[in-house]
């Protein structure tokens, strides 16, 4: 089991990156960019960074990647309204800002 979890971690530093800052786009979402959104139904703003699976924390707003949200607001810009189809329904964001 230790053996599994070593190899893992393992695995994990062999492909990591180190990413400049400098050179992350600011103009669409993507990875490591900062996003907040408005919910166009009750007006909720919310923000959120969107990472890696392995560093997701909902609480710290740190949103993995994979998840219906992220994958709905990648690419877009600011001013864009996402629709982003969760379990419960389908939900409208409006994107108020992108940073890093």
């Amino acid at each position: 089991m230790l053996e599994l979890k070593i190899s893992r971690l393992q695995d994990t530093l062999a492909t990591a990156r180190v990413l400049d800052e400098s050179k992350i786009n600011t103009d669409s979402v993507q990875m490591l960019t900062k996003v907040k959104i408005k919910n166009t139904a009750n007006g909720a703003v919310m923000e959120y960074t969107i990472v890696g699976e392995s560093e997701a924390n909902f609480r710290e707003g740190k949103l993995a990647v994979g998840t219906p949200i992220a994958k709905a607001l990648l690419g877009h810009k600011k001013g864009e309204v996402v629709d982003v189809q969760v379990p419960s329904g389908l939900i409208k964001f409006e994107i108020l800002d992108i940073s890093i």
